[in-house]
Parts: structure tokens; sequence; C-alpha cells
């Protein structure tokens, strides 16, 4: 038992550092627990956003396969089969055009992009904007992916 002021003053510093080891200890738990359940929301998002661009793709090819032939038709000089047709088909194959960069984004494109188009709203326009004027991402490993179609 410490007898001294001296003593009494090491048990306490000793205490004290004991409990703010044990403080220091929750404190990393919790941020490790925190930053796990982000990764797990990170990756649902990811995947959702993933599945979501591939069937988007999957229903404009199809758009775009019978757009096409028929815009080239009206560019041709064909009569427009009712007012705004050209307007609508170019709108069509635009939607295409950005579903498809969406596409590779979210599955070639760098962390910092994906996470940009996950973001949604004005910064998922952005980051497709991007890859539409480039006409493509660039990988982690730094390599160029042009936009599949």
């Amino acid at each position: 038992m410490p007898t001294t002021l001296t003593e009494l003053s090491q048990v306490t510093n000793s205490r004290d550092i004991v409990f703010l080891r044990r403080e220091l200890a929750q404190a990393e738990l919790q941020l490790r627990e925190r930053a796990e359940l982000q990764a797990v929301r990170l990756a649902w998002s990811e995947s959702f956003a993933w599945r979501q661009a591939q069937a988007d793709c999957f229903y404009f090819d199809h758009i775009r396969n019978l757009v096409e032939p028929r815009l080239r038709a009206i560019i041709r000089g064909s009569p427009q089969k009712f007012p705004g047709e050209q307007e609508l088909a170019e709108l069509a194959l635009h939607n295409a055009n950005q579903t498809d960069a969406a596409y590779t984004i979210i599955s070639f494109a760098r962390l910092h992009e994906r996470l940009r188009y996950l973001r949604g709203g004005a910064e998922r326009e952005a980051v497709i904007g991007e890859a539409l004027k480039r006409r493509g991402v660039y990988t982690e490993r730094g390599y160029f992916q042009e936009i599949l179609k």
C-alpha cells in the first residue's frame, strides 16, 4: 500500500494510464466497427449500382438496335413517322450512351470516380459527362478503358 505522496501519485498515474489505454482500445474498436459497416454499405451500393447499370445497358441496347437504323433513314431523307421522331431518336441514343458510360464507370473506373458516381445527383452527372468527353475511364492500374457498348 502506498505510504508517501510520491508513491500515491505513481499509483494514480498508473491507474490513469490503464484507464486511458482501455478508453483508447474501446475507441479503436468502435472505429473499426464503423469502418467495417461503411465498407459493407459501400460494397452493397456498388453492387446495386452495377446491376442497375447492367440492366439499363441491356434495355438501351435493345432500343439502340431499333433507333439507329430508323435515325439513319430519317437523316437520308425518309419522312418522319410522327412529328419529333428524329429528336426522340437522338434523345434515346443520348440516354443509351450515358447508360454505357455509367456501366463502364461502375465496372472499371478508379475508386475515386466510382465513389463520385455512387454519390448520385450532380456528382454522378459530372462523372458520366467526363467519361463521355474522354470516351472512357482510367482504371486503378492506370489503363484507359473505352466506354463499352
